[in-house]
């Protein structure tokens, strides 16, 4: 967790006016399991340190279970846990340091590449749970989706590399990769438990098609929530992890920030 500094002219002990809280769910690769990367590694910890200090926002890292020792559900219940976590024990004074810097009223969800999918899925039951935080925005960054069929702008090989990943990730699914959790379709998009969201796709990522499909279906959904789009020409997936100091990462970086801070 990181709090917002202090405004210009006042002392450290003056308290700076709360701030977002902000979930992030960093991807987990799980072929090959020694590749993963959590959010304890220095990839992670860096980037979300720069994003909570540009953005002045109080972040939360979450780690959570994998594949195949934990298979899906898994990934979503710890996430969704680790989120009630974080706003309950600033709202109801059980973490003194979190319920002075964190405003409750304005929490959001991050996450790419699995994360990103996971953000989804947070949405989704988040609209479901009289009980769940109010959620003001979300960001997916680079989200993993996929699908049995090419879609426009698909590779066969895409397709073979997601239902693998998806089937060794979720053995148990009934429809395989057409489960809704990675393949989401319009219909089931119309309650999505946040007021405002940004997707973001890098053009020379293998699932930047999947992405652009997402965000259509959700725009022409009957969410009342508004989405806006952000397509990184020249990169490909997660490059503003592997490339943080480069111009079209900082690029993105200003955009989340912006994002967060519109009211």
């Amino acid at each position: 967790m990181m709090p917002r500094a202090s405004p210009p002219g006042t002392s450290s002990s003056t308290p700076a006016p709360a701030s977002p809280c902000a979930c992030s769910f960093p991807t987990s690769k799980t072929i090959p399991r020694r590749s993963s990367q959590s959010s304890s590694t220095s990839t992670y910890h860096n980037y979300l340190s720069s994003l909570a200090a540009a953005a002045g926002v109080l972040a939360v890292s979450v780690d959570y279970r994998l594949a195949p020792e934990h298979p899906l559900p898994a990934a979503y219940d710890d996430c969704w846990a680790a989120l009630r976590w974080a706003v309950s024990s600033a709202r109801d004074n059980d973490d003194e340091w979190a319920a002075a810097h964190g405003d409750t009223a304005r929490v959001f969800v991050a996450g790419d590449s699995a994360g990103g999918n996971i953000v989804h899925n947070v949405l989704v039951r988040a609209a479901g749970d009289e009980l769940a935080p109010r959620i003001e925005g979300a960001v997916l960054l680079h989200p993993f989706f996929g699908g049995s069929a090419v879609i426009d702008g698909e590779t066969e090989r895409a397709v073979e590399i997601a239902v693998k990943v998806w089937g060794f990730a979720c053995p148990d699914a009934v429809n395989g990769a057409d489960d809704p959790r990675i393949n989401p379709a319009a219909p089931g998009l119309e309650r999505l438990g946040c007021d405002r969201m940004l997707v973001c796709a890098a053009e020379k990522d293998w699932l930047a098609p999947r992405v652009r499909a997402y965000y259509g279906a959700v725009t022409a959904s009957a969410w009342r929530g508004s989405a806006a789009w952000l397509e990184t020409e020249g990169e490909e997936h997660v490059f503003f992890l592997l490339k943080p100091e480069c111009d079209r990462a900082k690029a993105l970086m200003d955009r989340v920030v912006a994002f967060i801070a519109a009211a």
